[in-house]
């Protein structure tokens, strides 16, 4: 193993594992089905749990999250089987395949490790080629989504995934500052941002939130959880479950609404009225579990099921 990838292993700690496992009943010979695997901190809990006849079949839109995971879960590598792809196309993919598992879990957002590597540009500390794709074999990068769209649709790109205050003065900005020179790298935003915004005030830089949601654009972060929520619901049997971290205001309220149309149909019971957020001990050892949000429901028995 080379050290980078120990390094980011040795730092990696799965947020509200704990309530997760407790949330879906963890218990041995269970399947799990794990749409975000990262570093496979999750999936290696679930295992824990589920020893020593459970299952994992996991994927992730990263190759190197991918990589990180055989890694870090070499000495279970029995028990998991790796599968690279969205969620969407993988619960797509098990559906066709009859699989029924126990558990489905979705952990949204973008990992530590993601923006541990400079050159994947989803960081704003260092200057890097402006990318932020998850998946690097294909598709747009941010640099190539900034150069085409119009001034309209990254306001609106701005507030949907970010929330970003001075939306339009900042769209205005990019489109007359792409005509002179295009965005190439991080620094080429951060820096145009910083201009606008300035740099005092506050714990968070003025260019976190842009980033954030053009991150979300570029990996259509929001569509595709929109489309896996009731693709991951079709494929539970009764009494399974699902569970879904979420990092974004945005993106939790999607889950929020889906759960609670999902109870009111009778098609599942909500285990958490309100979402479980983690506690002050795990934020301190794990800043990243400071915003996290965990959803969890449970398929309903067939004859209360109207799917």
């Amino acid at each position: 193993m080379n050290q980078v990838l120990q390094e980011a292993l040795m730092s990696h700690v799965p947020v509200m594992a704990g309530d997760f496992l407790r949330l879906v009943g963890a218990a041995p010979g269970q399947l799990l089905v794990d749409l975000t695997v990262g570093a496979g901190g999750h999936t290696r809990a679930f295992l824990e749990a589920s020893a020593p006849t459970g299952q994992v079949l996991a994927s992730d839109r990263d190759e190197h999250a991918l990589q990180l995971a055989g890694a870090n879960l070499a000495d279970v590598a029995e028990r998991v089987q790796f599968t690279h792809g969205d969620c969407v196309s993988r619960l797509r993919s098990l559906a066709a395949d009859g699989v029924r598992p126990d558990v489905v879990l979705l952990d949204l957002g973008v990992s530590s490790m993601q923006l541990d590597q400079p050159e994947r540009g989803f960081s704003l500390r260092v200057d890097a080629p402006l990318d932020m794709r998850m998946d690097r074999s294909g598709g747009e990068t941010a640099a190539e989504l900034l150069a085409r769209v119009s001034e309209d649709e990254l306001v609106t790109l701005l507030r949907d995934g970010g929330d970003v205050r001075g939306a339009r003065r900042l769209a205005a900005a990019v489109v007359e500052r792409r005509a002179r020179r295009p965005f190439r790298t991080t620094g080429d935003l951060r820096e145009l941002i910083e201009r606008l915004a300035g740099r005092a005030g506050g714990r968070v830089h003025p260019a976190t939130q842009a980033f954030q949601a053009l991150r979300m654009a570029v990996n259509a972060e929001l569509p595709l959880l929109i489309e896996a929520l009731p693709l991951a619901l079709q494929l539970l049997p009764p009494g399974a479950h699902l569970a879904v971290l979420a990092f974004h205001s945005g993106e939790d309220r999607l889950v929020k609404q889906a759960f609670r149309a999902a109870s009111d149909a009778g098609v599942a019971e909500l285990l958490t009225k309100r979402p479980v957020q983690a506690g002050r001990d795990e934020v301190r050892a794990n800043r990243r579990a400071r915003s996290a949000k965990l959803r969890v429901l449970r398929r309903a028995d067939q004859g209360r099921s109207s799917t």
